[in-house]
């Protein structure tokens, strides 16, 4: 089904290398294409859940791109789910404002766009008459969380060290920073996502992750051990099971 050949690797200027390639083979999906990753190679879709934790705020994850989803776990035989992520925009959106809090406004238009990217699922997936594929919440996926989790990675972020100086390189990036004050807002998307999505990775079974742009390098350096020692109970969460595979779907190389 994939070719053999090994297409990317991952390196950073900052020191915090990855010293083992990841490999990637161009993806002959029914309907999608595009990249896979996985840490040990295991590209073999038996037993995995599919995910598709849509952005509220990426316009890719449109109703042609919700049916090949469908069309896949249909086609594959893969249980499918789907989960607009929604409730870690608000500290995007607070750091934009500058605010500690958010306005009523702001919050009611997050919910509505969530709302939304919910009715646009839930008519694909009757239009398509699936029961391969079904919507979850992102409320549901933090309570089902252990808070555990979310503490030792704000924890390591507090205290500084890699995981703080690997979320400013990577926050400074994208956004525009005029102190400390704005990294720390901005970062609080990644210290609200990142433990919600690895526990929905790795807690219930290998997972498939499908999204239209590659997976943030943060996440591969928790699955290959370099953030152990700030990040035990993540780091152990990523070995308890077969390796997450991640599809890029933007990807074209070949």
């Amino acid at each position: 089904m994939y070719s053999a050949r090994v297409v990317n690797s991952v390196n950073f200027p900052n020191g915090l290398n990855i010293v083992k390639d990841l490999p990637a083979r161009e993806c002959s999906l029914p309907g999608i294409g595009g990249v896979l990753s996985n840490r040990t190679g295991d590209f073999d879709l038996e037993g995995r859940d599919a995910w598709l934790f849509v952005s509220i705020k990426n316009r890719s994850f449109n109703r042609p791109y919700i049916m090949k989803f469908i069309d896949l776990c249909d086609g594959l035989g893969l249980k499918g789910h789907v989960c607009p992520v929604d409730d870690p925009y608000r500290y995007n959106r607070m750091a934009e404002l500058k605010r500690d809090d958010l306005p009523e406004e702001e919050v009611a238009k997050i919910a509505r766009t969530s709302a939304d990217i919910a009715r646009m699922v839930e008519k694909a997936i009757n239009g398509k008459r699936t029961e391969q594929v079904d919507i979850v919440k992102w409320c549901d996926l933090e309570e089902a969380t252990p808070k555990i989790y979310r503490e030792e990675l704000t924890a390591a972020f507090k205290k500084g060290g890699q995981v703080r100086d690997f979320l400013y390189e990577h926050v400074s990036s994208v956004k525009p920073l005029e102190d400390d004050k704005d990294f720390e807002r901005f970062a609080e998307f990644f210290l609200c996502e990142v433990p919600v999505l690895l526990y929905a990775y790795y807690s219930n079974g290998p997972t498939l992750d499908i999204y239209p742009g590659p997976q943030p390098k943060f996440f591969w350096q928790i699955e290959l051990g370099h953030f152990e020692d700030e990040l035990p109970k993540l780091t152990e969460l990523t070995k308890e099971g077969r390796s997450l595979l991640y599809l890029d779907t933007h990807n074209r190389r070949g």
